[in-house]
């Protein structure tokens, strides 16, 4: 079994590295929103609008098959946790709570490319999911939220286009779609009846060297 372990971990480090690796760079500006489900005695949550945000960083396309890439990346990303309460008896009677918490986003990801549609023109579909790790501190113990977890998972979905300038050159650009999977609360002063899940929309645009 081990054997056949190190055997499978050698083919695939060999194909990494015979594969032709794409490196660029990208950013997007984000509309960042959540959901929330919530309970507490007399009290009604709502979410809170939404939030210009936006996302930064290096991305890594893996070629696996033709037009077939395994992208990946190390993405700085902003996100908007915001959330409205009215509660009976309570003074003030309602209150807004609007946080910032920040990742680096680490996507695990396929790319599919179209044949060329145009001179040096394709159109790509992303998907797959995210794993986001948070880098600064959100919440007080004065407030609804005390903290947030370390880490949140998403699913992906993107559809773009990729424009040819020169020979290993190539400009992107493309819609992206975020939906949060995890709970990103980790503490709170109404315990597990509070759930909140991050997701945004995302204009990327980005350069491949």
């Amino acid at each position: 079994m081990k054997k056949l372990l190190f055997s499978a971990l050698l083919l695939f480090s060999i194909s990494i590295a015979e594969a032709q690796v794409r490196f660029g760079f990208k950013t997007a500006p984000t509309i960042s929103f959540n959901r929330i489900n919530a309970e507490a005695e007399n009290t009604n949550f709502n979410k809170d609008g939404a939030g210009l945000r936006f996302q930064l960083g290096p991305i890594f396309d893996i070629e696996f098959k033709e037009n077939h890439y395994f992208s990946t990346g190390l993405i700085f990303t902003s996100k908007r946790s915001a959330f409205s309460a009215d509660s009976v008896g309570a003074t003030p009677p309602s209150y807004n709570e609007d946080y910032s918490p920040q990742y680096l986003q680490i996507p695990l990801t396929l790319k599919l490319f179209t044949e060329e549609i145009g001179l040096d023109k394709k159109i790509y579909f992303q998907f797959g999911g995210t794993v986001d790790f948070r880098t600064n501190n959100e919440g007080e113990e004065e407030n609804i939220v005390q903290s947030f977890r370390f880490m949140d998972l998403n699913s992906l979905l993107g559809i773009g286009l990729e424009y040819g300038i020169g020979i290993n050159t190539k400009v992107f650009g493309g819609l992206v779609y975020q939906r949060g999977l995890l709970n990103v609360i980790k503490e709170n002063i109404y315990g597990d009846d509070f759930n909140l899940r991050n997701d945004f929309i995302a204009l990327e645009i980005g350069v491949i060297f």
